[in-house]
């Protein structure tokens, strides 16, 4: 990436973006993502629910953007609006998916035996998510979320620097999300089907160019079965909480 890029106003890399630039995504995330986790504070205290609640305000406004959405001057009121509401979301949600050494028997706060089994399921879909990661990703994740390292802290022994380490965690956990919904998909019985449900967590996720999604909403739209597994992973997405890319444990 060009020095230059940091000083493009907003409007111009969110155009870039647009365009299909990515490493404008970049540029914009290094330039809010500090002000923004300030901003995080006033609503979560822990600091990797800070980083996981930047990182997933980042992924859907920049997933509006790529897709030709969004706003076109400056970019972080409207990421702090967005943060607004995905707080308000997941304070609403009694659901928790969390990345643990172990699945609990005892201690976890539930109304009874459904909820702990479906807790169980979760857990399990993201160590299975987690284990699908490439390992740089697993790495930041493990230190940064499970380990609770600063991005000062992690730099050296990753050999980047911590603006580096911070947009990496930002893209492993973003990652995680949609490994998290891509492990949901059942094998396709046809072949037509098989290539679109490929990418079908990051269809769903927007993470997608806008050609490549062009042809899995078409096939969705055309395919039944697609269609339900499409619908089902939606869901999952709305109701994906915040704690997701967490490791504990």
């Amino acid at each position: 990436m060009h020095q230059a890029d940091d000083e493009r106003p907003d409007a111009v890399l969110l155009a870039a973006l647009r365009e299909g630039e990515l490493e404008a995504a970049g540029s914009l995330f290094r330039r809010h993502a500090e002000p923004l986790r300030r901003a995080a504070g006033a609503w979560v205290r822990q600091p990797a629910e800070r980083d996981d609640l930047v990182a997933e305000t980042f992924a859907r406004v920049l997933a509006v953007v790529r897709a030709g959405g969004g706003p076109h001057g400056e970019l972080r009121p409207y990421l702090v609006v967005t943060m607004r509401h995905l707080v308000s979301r997941w304070s609403s949600q009694r659901n928790r998916v969390e990345l643990r050494a172990t699945v609990p028997d005892a201690g976890l706060d539930t109304g009874g035996a459904d909820e702990l089994a479906l807790h169980r399921s979760n857990v399990r879909l993201v160590w299975s998510a987690y284990r699908t990661l490439p390992g740089r990703w697993r790495t930041v994740l493990w230190r940064t979320a499970a380990e609770g390292g600063t991005p000062t802290e992690v730099a050296p022994l990753l050999g980047l620097t911590p603006n580096s380490v911070a947009a990496l965690a930002m893209r492993a956990r973003e990652g995680l999300r949609q490994a998290y919904l891509q492990v949901q998909v059942p094998d396709a019985e046809e072949p037509v089907c098989r290539e679109p449900r490929r990418r079908m967590g990051a269809w769903v996720r927007g993470a997608l160019p806008p050609r490549r999604a062009s042809v899995i909403a078409d096939h969705v739209a055309g395919c039944r079965a697609c269609r339900a597994v499409a619908r089902g992973l939606d869901e999952a997405n709305r109701e994906l909480p915040g704690s997701a890319a967490r490791l504990t444990g």
